[in-house]
């Protein structure tokens, strides 16, 4: 995965340590405490191309040089499972040349008439987050940066099958960033909205975990989910650092584990569809120097322990993948992601995959039996809540 390697200078506790590394308030791919500052840290920039993954791999593998082409095959055997199963409101944003919006197709404010309450509500100011029970003057609701706070009203959100996690968020977690300046964290919510468009064209109701530049705590992220009862989680990221070159692009699904020698049968399923339908998506595209690991396709990351390493993966208890689309760190991806085309592209491709994941049988493709290995560090998680009414 990727990591922008950042000093995060911190002005108060942590000794005067450096925090460098810090993805996600914490990291989507790191095990994050919950132990939250409201401010961010002042941080030393760094080039866009110093970004470190934060995986190892089983079998030993470096970074090929640029002029490498690597050409895998990944094993296509899928494993048996049953498959099992709100749109939100977001101001506009700009990433690249692109610019696209969630998919709100009701932003009016509306009370439960029953006198019952809703698992979520999108806020007034189009913060999605969870309903914990009634106030005399609205409702309890669980924040971005897991603290409990009253709101008025909001637009319901109810029978959400799916939900769309754009990685990172906020102004200390950018994530990659490209030698085009594109930010990941932006790019990330870009693709996030034209899926939840793709979804709702295609009847599936959906929500993100954000839908702005702010940042949440991955511990919310996968709290929501749970709490809606979705039937499929998602989390959009793309990658860094620049690996070997390849004429097939470098696409990576990480799913979860049954057990330290079993991946479980419909996160894996999701993985293999989610990766069938993007690679073979974003192959389409010509003029593209791919960059890709040598082990790329759908696999699980596990701890020393034997557990997922990753807190979008281990958290959540629906079935949850994460996403790594391509290279943002590889200038010839990077200039494609900057693009309405790919926008549009990987949206529907996505979108594809997880209607296929509600609505068939499928079993996918891309399936890499050798789980990688990695301990991931603790980082602290500076998350400032956004309005929400």
């Amino acid at each position: 995965m990727k990591h922008r390697c950042r000093a995060l200078l911190l002005a108060v506790a942590l000794t005067g340590a450096a925090v460098a590394c810090a993805s996600e308030g914490g990291g989507d791919e790191l095990v994050q405490s919950d132990t939250t500052t409201t401010a961010p840290p002042r941080t030393t920039s760094t080039a866009p191309n110093h970004q470190h993954r934060h995986h190892a791999i089983t079998t030993t593998t470096t970074t090929a040089p640029e002029t490498t082409i690597v050409d895998e095959t990944t094993t296509t055997t899928a494993p048996e499972t049953t498959v099992h199963p709100a749109t939100t409101e977001a101001p506009r944003t700009t990433v690249g040349h692109t610019t696209t919006t969630s998919a709100p197709r009701s932003s009016t404010p509306q009370r439960d008439p029953d006198g019952d309450f809703p698992p979520g509500l999108v806020t007034p100011t189009g913060v999605p987050v969870a309903v914990l029970g009634r106030t005399d003057s609205g409702y309890l609701v669980r924040t971005p940066c897991g603290n409990t706070a009253e709101v008025s009203e909001g637009v319901f959100i109810n029978d959400a099958r799916v939900v769309i996690d754009p990685g990172h968020g906020g102004p200390v977690d950018t994530g990659a960033i490209g030698p085009n300046g594109l930010v990941e964290r932006d790019l990330n919510l870009t693709l996030s909205r034209a899926v939840l468009d793709e979804l709702a064209g295609r009847g599936i109701s959906a929500v993100s975990t954000r839908t702005g530049g702010y940042g949440t705590l991955l511990s919310v992220r996968a709290a929501l989910a749970d709490h809606l009862g979705v039937e499929a989680l998602v989390s959009i990221h793309h990658n860094a650092p620049t690996w070997a070159t390849s004429r097939s692009p470098g696409s990576e699904v990480f799913i979860q584990s049954e057990s330290v020698n079993s991946p479980r049968a419909d996160s894996a399923r999701l993985g293999g569809l989610l990766y069938e339908e993007i690679t073979a998506a974003l192959a389409a595209f010509e003029n593209v120097t791919w960059s890709r690991a040598g082990n790329a396709g759908v696999l699980r990351v596990l701890s020393s322990s034997g557990s997922d390493a990753y807190g979008m993966i281990v958290r959540p208890s629906v079935p949850a993948v994460l996403v790594e689309y391509g290279y943002l760190s590889n200038p010839s991806e990077a200039g494609l992601f900057a693009t309405d085309e790919y926008v549009q592209a990987a949206a529907a491709a996505t979108a594809a995959a997880i209607d296929a994941y509600l609505h068939s049988d499928r079993p996918g493709t891309g399936f890499v039996q050798q789980p990688r290995i990695f301990d991931p560090q603790r980082a602290p998680s500076f998350c400032e809540d956004p309005p929400l009414e």
